[in-house]
């Protein structure tokens, strides 16, 4: 089927005129008649009686200008469609991480981005660890945060650790414990403990580090979300593990925290699928990268509980 020649059916009737419907396809009056014969030709209809100067729509071509219309809307739309898919390639970042990391690292980072002035927009999604790994490797995301390890190395990513940040404790101002400047494991062992659910990357946390050391911990409430964690510490139904890029600053009025006892880290990293990247991606991660030094020099505390790679 001859676009062309649709493109001269839809002109001619929206003009009346075959010369006009020619002119703005920059065609002859002669090549837009034969034109139109090839099309009606084509679809062994007749679309426009010819027994008068001006060209009319038999019933057969009002019908069929109906039909089409809609589908002659959309192919109009294409060149303005890729255009703006164009634009949106440049100008466009979807991120994944979990929940955590989208509120403490990633929303700072766009906010410090958009205030800079750069025209761009940016999708921020919450999926599981494994979701997250996956979907970033298939390209279903430009941009996926993670802390390390990886839990599927047969996935092929670009993994680039970013940021290291000390596994801490969390309680309410005015605790017991809020008057050490570390807290030892055994310390942490001796009061109820508010946690993530079991198999979860927090709770494995715990029970390592409690299980190292011989203990069992006293969990007296279990949640499915770090956030909520964070709230059952401040109604005082516990105290959890948490560290400082899972603890947004706008959450730590009336809490306090303190690091653990020892050398314990967690590192975050930025993944990437294999090949070429996103522009905005690098953007983003320098983004974030000023933020946490902005947060480093606001926060003395933070000075060594968190730090660039």
């Amino acid at each position: 089927m001859n676009l062309r020649g649709l493109q001269l059916f839809r002109n001619i009737v929206l003009t009346g005129s075959l010369s006009e419907a020619a002119d703005r396809l920059n065609l002859s009056a002669s090549a837009a008649s034969r034109m139109l014969g090839q099309l009606e030709s084509q679809l062994s209809l007749t679309l426009f009686s010819r027994d008068r100067r001006n060209l009319e729509l038999t019933e057969e071509g009002a019908l069929f200008y109906q039909q089409i219309t809609n589908t002659l809307d959309g192919i109009e739309e294409i060149p303005t469609i890729a255009r703006d898919i164009r634009g949106r390639a440049r100008n466009w970042l979807s991120i994944v991480t979990a929940a955590p990391l989208a509120a403490g690292l990633i929303v700072p980072a766009i906010g410090r981005l958009s205030r800079s002035g750069l025209d761009f927009q940016c999708t921020v999604h919450t999926e599981s660890r494994f979701e997250i790994e996956s979907k970033v490797a298939a390209r279903g995301y430009n941009l996926g945060f993670i802390s390390l390890p990886v839990e599927n190395e047969i996935i092929p990513l670009d993994i680039m650790p970013l940021l290291r940040s000390r596994l801490c404790v969390l309680m309410p101002d005015g605790h017991a414990l809020a008057g050490q400047e570390e807290i030892a494991v055994p310390d942490l062992a001796r009061y109820p403990l508010v946690s993530l659910g079991a198999g979860q990357r927090w709770r494995q946390r715990l029970d390592e580090l409690t299980g190292e050391a011989g203990l069992r911990p006293l969990v007296a409430f279990e949640t499915g979300s770090t956030i909520v964690t964070v709230e059952m510490v401040r109604h005082g139904l516990g105290l959890t593990l948490i560290d400082p890029v899972t603890f947004p600053r706008a959450a730590r009025a009336g809490l306090a925290m303190r690091p653990l006892a020892g050398e314990h880290w967690i590192t975050y990293a930025s993944i990437h699928a294999r090949g070429p990247r996103a522009e905005l991606s690098e953007q983003v991660l320098d983004a974030l990268s000023a933020d946490i030094e902005t947060q480093r020099g606001e926060d003395p505390s933070l000075a060594d509980l968190l730090y660039l790679i």
